[in-house]
């Protein structure tokens, strides 16, 4: 091992250039591999921690503008009540939006942050903990929300019995 060590030593202080142009392209080539390797497994665990995560897609939507064709994530309301009406293999649909930043407030506490729209059925589709509440109960009317337990901390100070809490 130590001979084949002093060899390969030798003819690479022998060929400099050379050495180095093949060291530089296997070091920018493994770089390349790992970078491609993290992306990919990153694409394929984006919301594997939901229960039914096989079964999750998601429907997106291509507007024509002045620019060209704009592909959106967000689709619009009668979308999700026709794919539910129009498609049998369709169980559950829900339509989101997210929408810009919003001022919440509670007694003195003004906090901007952002939000989404989602439909009635979200909270069944998506596996998320609740804290409180029915996830077969929420987001039934257009004056619901549901919050995270940091931004209930942040609110009002606390993050138990929030139902109700204007």
């Amino acid at each position: 091992f130590k001979s084949y060590f002093k060899i390969t030593w030798r003819y690479l202080w022998k060929n400099k250039t050379f050495s180095f142009i093949n060291l530089l392209g296997l070091a920018v080539g493994m770089a390349c591999v790992l970078l491609i390797y993290l992306w990919v497994s990153d694409e394929l665990s984006i919301d594997k921690f939901h229960k039914n995560d096989s079964r999750l897609f998601q429907v997106m939507e291509n507007r024509v503008n002045a620019d060209g064709i704009l592909t959106s994530e967000t689709t619009s309301g009668p979308m999700a009540k026709a794919l539910k009406e129009d498609m049998p293999e369709v169980d559950l649909v829900a339509s989101v939006y997210r929408s810009g930043e919003h001022i919440f407030s509670a007694g003195e506490h003004n906090i901007k942050t952002y939000g989404q729209y989602a439909g009635e059925d979200y909270f069944k589709i998506f596996s998320y903990p609740l804290l409180q509440g029915n996830k077969n109960h929420i987001l039934m009317e257009r004056n619901e929300i549901v919050i995270s337990q940091s931004l209930a901390r942040r609110l009002f100070g606390t993050s138990e019995n929030m139902i109700g809490k204007m």
